[in-house]
C-alpha cells in the first residue's frame, strides 16, 4: 500500500486547523480517537487501490451536497 499523508479533520469549529498525519501514525491516531473515515477519491480509484477498513467513500464533488453525512461530534480522517 502506497504511502498515504492523511488530513486529520476536527470538523467542528469551521476555523480549525488541519493536521497532517504520517500514514505510520494512522493507526495510533483511530486507535486513539476512533474518528470517521472519509474516503473522497471516485469509486473507480476505492475500486481500483481499495481503501481504509470501514472508510465512508464520498466523492470529492459530492461532498458539499452530502456534508448531513458527516459526524459532528467525531474526528474526520480522510484519505
Amino acid at each position: 500500500m502506497k504511502r498515504l499523508l492523511v488530513l486529520l479533520l476536527l470538523f467542528a469549529p469551521v476555523w480549525a486547523q488541519p493536521v497532517l498525519v504520517p500514514a505510520d501514525q494512522i493507526d495510533t491516531v483511530r486507535e486513539e480517537k476512533q474518528p470517521f473515515l472519509l474516503d473522497v477519491r471516485n469509486p473507480d480509484e476505492v475500486e481500483k487501490l481499495g481503501t481504509l477498513p470501514g472508510a465512508v467513500n464520498i466523492p470529492l464533488d459530492q461532498l458539499e451536497s452530502r456534508l448531513d453525512e458527516l459526524p459532528k461530534d467525531r474526528l474526520i480522517l480522510t484519505a
